[in-house]
């Protein structure tokens, strides 16, 4: 899989599969984002994969059948990632869970939008029928973005996130496909 679409600015945005190779620029990609917002289940040097790890996880994805991970690219450079992970038991297995990230510098751009919407179509395509995420609730920006391409409110969990002394809770939302 593998599109492309030109973002607010002209500039072309590409989005296609995560591969093997791309690992180590995927490990040097989340640990500068980890830094540029606390909206992420993580902080700067909290990340803790190594490449080889990333390398294995990649591999383990199987062409995207069942989990799978799409990078969106500028000129090369990895400026977004998307995911669905599921589990495979049976009873549950119709479920994917979503994160997102954007690095800063290409927020307010589109990005996020078109990779969300990517992540459903390809969804859809593997079998997925229920996409959910975590939120936190003061990420006005994000919410939006998730209610403006489907996703709805199904509840609230409280400390969800602890960032030094002060705990933050997360809106979980969800896609019915």
């Amino acid at each position: 899989m593998k599109t492309e679409m030109k973002m607010k600015d002209g500039r072309v945005l590409t989005i296609r599969n995560a591969e093997v190779a791309d690992a180590a620029a995927m490990v040097d990609y989340v640990n500068m984002v980890s830094g540029e917002s606390d909206n992420l289940s993580f902080g700067q040097g909290e990340f803790g994969i190594s490449v080889e790890d990333e390398m294995k996880y990649v591999a383990g994805l199987n062409d995207g059948n069942f989990n799978f991970m799409l990078l969106g690219t500028v000129d090369g450079k990895i400026v977004t990632m998307a995911s669905i992970s599921r589990p495979h038991r049976p009873r549950v297995k119709h479920i994917g869970d979503f994160g997102i990230s954007v690095a800063k510098e290409y927020w307010g751009l589109g990005i996020g939008r078109q990779m969300c919407l990517a992540t459903i179509n390809r969804a859809r395509r593997v079998g997925v029928s229920k996409i959910d995420l975590k939120v936190r609730v003061d990420n006005l920006n994000a919410i939006a973005l998730y209610e403006s391409v489907g996703f709805r409110h199904e509840g609230i969990t409280t400390r969800a996130l602890k960032i030094g002394d002060q705990y933050f809770s997360n809106l979980m939302m969800g896609i019915e496909l």
